[in-house]
């Protein structure tokens, strides 16, 4: 079946009658009938009733018409799908993003997606241990966002935008607390169950991050696992402070101050991406919109 045919039925039926649907569509009232008639032969039924003064549906004209419009718009939807991959919108855009960091910094630029390319499915996908970052390295992934270190530079050839602080807290149970004291110094944390990840990617080892040695440890290869055990009482553990922050408020965490010990660790949170990846118009979308935040700032 043609979709011209049932262009014109709407417009009649929207019109009114056939001379102003001939205006709208700029044919003749005789080409749109004549039009209408081979529409109904191809059918098997009549779809409107002619023997009044103005043109009526009938029963079946009135279901028909229901089901027209759904697959004009289905019709217009492919047309735009069409029309978006022939201007180089890309299927699909992967999007990476640790753990450790906050994914709905991703969602404004994500509806503006959605208004701006429907036709690019967006692909997000969390990662623990830095393996975010292997992705975009590996090009498993077009974007990801993570915690940043300068010499991930070393790593590959990252093109980078720093969105924000990564700002690490010392944190562990109230009933650790109550169990053991607000511990001090770095030798009192010694004493208390020590809760860390297991080795990062990019071979960084969380004992040379933070420099302590003689507690008992337990390993975990996320951070959501990591916020779990924390609340459970497991142990004290370095977390970042959005992760924790509805629980610091809530008191189910304290959060333990010990000068100088995490003086020494400065990250920030960027969206990366290998300089040499060629983004597709909905990738450029995400980039840009976080390049003018950072000018905006």
């Amino acid at each position: 079946m043609k979709i011209w045919p049932l262009r014109v039925l709407t417009q009649v039926v929207e019109s009114g009658s056939l001379q102003a649907a001939a205006n709208a569509l700029h044919r003749t009232a005789p080409a749109l009938s004549l039009t209408l008639s081979k529409l109904e032969d191809d059918v098997g039924f009549a779809i409107l009733d002619r023997s009044g003064y103005r043109l009526q549906l009938t029963a079946e004209g009135q279901q028909f018409l229901r089901h027209a419009y759904e697959l004009l718009r289905q019709h217009d939807r492919l047309n735009s799908v069409v029309a978006q991959l022939r201007d180089g919108a890309e299927p699909q855009l992967h999007v990476g993003y640790d753990y450790s960091c906050n994914p709905d910094l991703l969602l404004p630029a994500v509806h503006q997606i959605q208004q701006a390319f429907p036709v690019t499915e967006v692909l997000i996908a969390g990662h623990s241990q830095l393996q975010a970052l292997q992705h975009v390295r590996e090009g498993r992934v077009e974007l990801a966002l993570t915690p940043w270190l300068p010499t991930f530079q070393q790593m590959a050839d990252f093109e980078s935008l720093r969105l924000g602080e990564f700002q690490l807290v010392v944190v562990m149970a109230r009933r650790l607390v109550e169990q053991h004291g607000m511990p001090t110094s770095r030798n009192a944390l010694s004493e208390i169950p020590h809760l860390l990840p297991k080795e990062l990617n990019m071979g960084i080892s969380p004992e040379q991050i933070y420099r302590l040695s003689g507690s008992s440890r337990l390993r975990v290869n996320d951070a959501h696992t990591m916020v779990q055990f924390l609340r459970a009482g497991v142990g004290w553990g370095v977390i970042p402070r959005d992760l924790v922050r509805q629980s610091l408020v809530k008191g189910e965490l304290v959060e333990v101050d010990i000068p100088g010990f995490l003086d020494h660790i400065h990250a920030e949170i960027h969206l990366v991406k290998l300089a040499s990846t060629q983004l597709g118009p909905a990738g450029t979308l995400l980039w840009e919109s976080f390049v003018a935040q950072e000018h905006h700032c």
